[in-house]
């Protein structure tokens, strides 16, 4: 179906479609997670032993503020008021406050995506961005992948039908009440097991025969991989691409145990599917996490770079391929490493610190992809001006002032179009705009900080959405560390220092004009 949109709501579509695409950038990514996800964090996470009063108390006013300010939740969580305030450290799941907001949230989850197509339905100007974030966030917490949300959604788009958006929304939800699917994956080592590979001795395994007969039958036309037999794992997803997610994630428990042996057994880097016929990686490939300032500085060939660089990008490391629970811990690690010095109180404190840097670092990074979008829409004086300059910097202020001067401004691109909409707010009051995106992410990455106490403290390496919380926020790790490293090496500015100034700073921004560029993309210079 092809999904139309009235002229006061358009875009959703295009930007759900760019919040799922694997290669959009990090400052156009999603960056939090749905509300009914964090509502089922505060019903599953009040109720472990040793949970702090404070943890508690932030999980109930994120919730709170989650709620007031979605659409998708009918009465905005004001039935759910008096149960969310009773909940506190050493309460059960028999306790009379945690049943009635667990009956509230299955109802309102169950009600979710319809409540937001009757929203639609009536015609009212939308908040675009708002809404995009908001349902994709849904989506993907109920268990759908994001390149299997993107590949949906895609093809919704092209298919010869037609749908209003609400329509769509009404199928997304019947989708999403549909039961699990069973998958199953071949998963083939390339060391010989020392044991007996029979249905009593090793259930679930094949010898390397059977296992070139079971990909002939299953996935004749997959690639060939080297193997010395292998091992099935059979299990449930909403698609395809989250079923292999979740195959990640027993294959990196079992290698955990494969590995401890006289003679470790390897899996090797593929496994088949038997749905799809197809091969998929056994290691995690989704997480984004760029550093590209050594590079930009040219400093990739540098033998020696200061200390806390080198211990962060040491930590950060695993983010990208290792299991989500390894990933949480190495995220939060590097990101305490930079920020939190010796008269520090609290660790939490580098998620306000971290959350700064990015939000400046999103301003400048979306002026400069929007210069550069209109080097590619247009071909005029301004274009060619931009093309000439050497710096992004440079660039990116030289448009900005475009921006003030009230000239008209066309992208090719609809989701530009969408970013020129998102930006202008922010020229206008940057310290209020700054400000709200740093408290959005800060949010988040109290939520990290909070599920690498519960793995470090507690064990629990395999809770709720780990993998969704590391693909969301990895990006985010890896632009705030890039903008640490290149003030670093640029200015020689250490990262607690860089947090400080720029908070500072933050409280004497001006707004660009046609003349003037203002200071808000500085707030990061020395």
């Amino acid at each position: 179906m092809t999904i139309s949109e009235r002229p006061n709501q358009s875009g959703v579509t295009a930007r759900i479609l760019e919040l799922t695409s694997t290669p959009a950038t990090w400052h156009r990514r999603l960056w939090r997670g749905g509300t009914i996800q964090i509502a089922r964090e505060l019903l599953e996470e009040s109720v472990l032993a040793g949970i702090p009063v404070a943890a508690v108390d932030d999980m109930k006013r994120y919730l709170g503020h989650a709620l007031s300010s979605d659409p998708g939740i009918a009465d905005r969580g004001r039935a759910t008021k008096a149960a969310i305030g009773a909940i506190k450290p050493g309460i059960t799941t028999e306790s009379y406050a945690w049943v009635n907001l667990r009956e509230h949230v299955d109802r309102m989850e169950a009600a979710y995506l319809q409540t937001w197509a009757a929203e639609f339905d009536r015609g009212n100007s939308i908040d675009t961005e708002g809404a995009a974030r908001r349902i994709a966030a849904h989506i993907l917490d109920s268990g759908y992948h994001k390149n299997s949300l993107y590949s949906w959604l895609r093809a919704a788009r092209n298919d010869a039908r037609t749908a209003t958006f609400a329509e769509f929304l009404t199928e997304a939800g019947e989708r999403l009440h549909r039961p699990e699917r069973a998958y199953t994956f071949c998963v083939p080592v390339t060391t010989a097991p020392r044991f007996p590979i029979t249905p009593e001795a090793a259930p679930g395994w094949i010898t390397a025969t059977n296992t070139v007969t079971w990909k002939q039958t299953y996935a004749p036309e997959a690639p060939p991989i080297r193997h010395q037999g292998a091992f099935l794992l059979s299990l449930t997803a909403k698609d395809i691409n989250s079923a292999a997610e979740r195959a990640r994630s027993r294959i990196a428990d079992l290698e955990n145990k494969f590995h401890f042996g006289h003679r470790p057994l390897r899996v090797a880097a593929q496994m088949w599917s038997k749905e799809k016929g197809d091969t998929f990686p056994t290691q995690s490939t989704n997480r984004t996490l760029d550093v590209h300032a050594f590079e930009n500085l040219g400093r990739l060939q540098d033998l020696t770079v200061p200390a806390y660089i080198d211990s962060a990008l040491a930590l950060v490391q695993p983010v990208r391929t290792g299991a989500a629970h390894i990933a949480v811990m190495s995220g939060w690690s590097a990101i305490e490493s930079l920020l939190v010095g010796v008269a520090d109180d609290a660790d939490v404190i580098a998620a306000q610190r971290f959350s700064l840097i990015i939000a400046a670092s999103a301003a400048r990074a979306e002026m400069t992809a929007l210069a550069w979008a209109y080097c590619r829409s247009n071909d005029d004086a301004l274009a060619e001006e931009l093309r000439g300059m050497t710096q992004n910097i440079e660039r990116a202020k030289r448009f900005q002032m475009h921006l003030c001067s009230g000239a008209p401004t066309a992208m090719r691109a609809e989701t530009d179009n969408l970013a020129l909409e998102r930006i202008r707010p922010l020229l206008r009051e940057p310290q209020r705009g700054v400000t709200r995106i740093a408290e959005i992410l800060t949010r988040e990455f109290v939520r990290l900080y909070r599920k690498r106490n519960l793995i470090v403290h507690g064990g629990r390496t395999h809770s709720n959405n780990l993998h969704a919380i590391t693909e969301t926020m990895s990006p985010l790790i890896g632009a705030g560390i890039d903008r640490i490293v290149h003030v670093g090496l640029k200015y020689e500015i250490p990262p607690i220092q860089l947090a400080a100034t720029a908070e500072a700073k933050l409280h004497y921004l001006t707004p660009a004009t046609a003349d003037h560029p203002g200071n808000l993309l500085d707030l990061l210079e020395p």
